[in-house]
């Protein structure tokens, strides 16, 4: 891929600028200890589905009868986990040297807002850093139905051709492509390359660095975490 001067820089938030990885999980291990009285995940939930799904359609599945009452835990745990979130290294650099190059990242993700607005917080990233931050809150349908990132592109004032779409799974190449939106798949979040090839985006990098290249960023040494 030529490095893109597209303006618009759509982001996915877990899995391609904070690692929630260990966040997620000991939520979920929370809830179903405190409340279900049982170890997580079940036997019969794929955990690689998990990070594609809101909790209340984990919920769903697991107790269809207390969804409202286990998202309620969750919301309430997950501030007592955002000591596992991490930020990938040289995603703050990466944002900040969008920012001074008169480019506008934005953030448009299947998590709620509260959480996300967390999530940033972790990471050291101001909200008003971004042009437009899109969460579940804003549109019934989630990726990989394309609506979140259309409702970003429209908040955004921006058409598909000027902007670019980054994310970590199969879901946001999905999404990506069906607003005709370019796409860069990154294989350092939820999804390695053998999960995310086989949707061919257009673009696919291991790295931060390699991220950063892709979007025209030249990435200096002694980036942080």
């Amino acid at each position: 891929m030529t490095p893109t001067p597209k303006k618009h820089v759509f982001f996915d938030l877990d899995g391609t600028l904070v690692d929630t990885r260990a966040a997620v999980v000991g939520c979920y291990t929370r809830v179903f200890r405190e409340k279900l009285n049982s170890d997580f995940p079940p036997a019969h939930f794929p955990v690689a589905d998990l990070f594609a799904m809101r909790p209340a359609e984990v919920f769903a599945v697991v107790a269809p009868d207390r969804i409202d009452e286990l998202h309620a835990a969750y919301r309430d745990a997950y501030p007592l986990c955002t000591g596992l979130v991490k930020v990938f290294d040289g995603i703050r650099d990466l944002i900040f040297a969008l920012v001074r190059d008169g480019r506008q990242p934005s953030v448009v993700t299947n998590k709620g807002l509260e959480r996300t607005l967390i999530d940033l917080g972790v990471a050291g990233i101001a909200p008003e850093t971004f042009a437009v931050i899109v969460t579940a809150e804003d549109t019934v349908d989630r990726k990989p139905h394309p609506a979140p990132i259309l409702l970003g592109l429209k908040r955004a004032g921006a058409h598909a051709a000027e902007a670019i779409y980054v994310g970590d799974g199969p879901q946001d190449i999905l999404a990506a492509r069906a607003a005709s939106m370019e796409m860069v798949a990154v294989s350092y979040g939820f999804y390695d390359r053998t999960m995310l090839q086989p949707h061919r985006p257009d673009t696919l990098v291991d790295s931060v660095e390699a991220l950063s290249a892709a979007l025209g960023i030249i990435q200096t040494a002694g980036t942080q975490s």
